[in-house]
């Protein structure tokens, strides 16, 4: 496992559609096209988030609390020691870049049961097996989610 997967922390599980929503009230974001009446279907609240684009789930994870996407190395890494659990059979954004010299596809990883990051996609689409989860740095870098984690753990800087 790489230096880089060993020091984050992914999400346990991937964004639901529950979470989405809460982002999308809290900031006016706009909701994915397939939610009638600007909500999930009804039932489907804890189910990952699909349909969104990569720019969307970069916005989710910044708000967040300042999180990322996660890169292969940290998604492959974690998969591979068994720390990563599914929801659903979908693939997840990465922040990895792939396919062409101009970074115009992102990578995807992992339907359910696999560790295989070999998905690319363009940042602007999205289809129904398309999700995310975030990434936090577990080791503070100066000037990058410091804040954060004070706040979080009721620290006094």
């Amino acid at each position: 496992m790489s230096v880089a997967a060993q020091n984050s922390i992914l999400d346990p599980l991937e964004i639901t559609n529950e979470e989405y929503r809460r982002f999308i009230l809290a900031t006016g974001y706009p909701k994915p096209e397939h939610w009638p009446n600007g909500t999930y279907v009804r039932g489907t609240g804890p189910e990952p988030v699909t349909l969104v684009t990569w720019h969307d789930a970069v916005a989710y994870c910044q708000w967040a609390g300042g999180k990322r996407l996660p890169s292969v190395a940290e998604w492959q890494g974690k998969c591979t020691a068994g720390k990563l659990q599914k929801r659903s059979d979908i693939w997840e954004w990465t922040n990895t870049e792939a396919g062409t010299d101009d970074g115009s596809f992102k990578a995807l990883c992992g339907p359910m049961g696999s560790c295989d990051c070999s998905h690319q996609y363009r940042p602007h689409w999205k289809n129904e097996v398309k999700g995310f989860r975030c990434a936090l740095d577990a080791t503070p870098v100066a000037g990058k989610n410091f804040e954060f984690r004070i706040a979080n753990f009721g620290m006094k800087k």
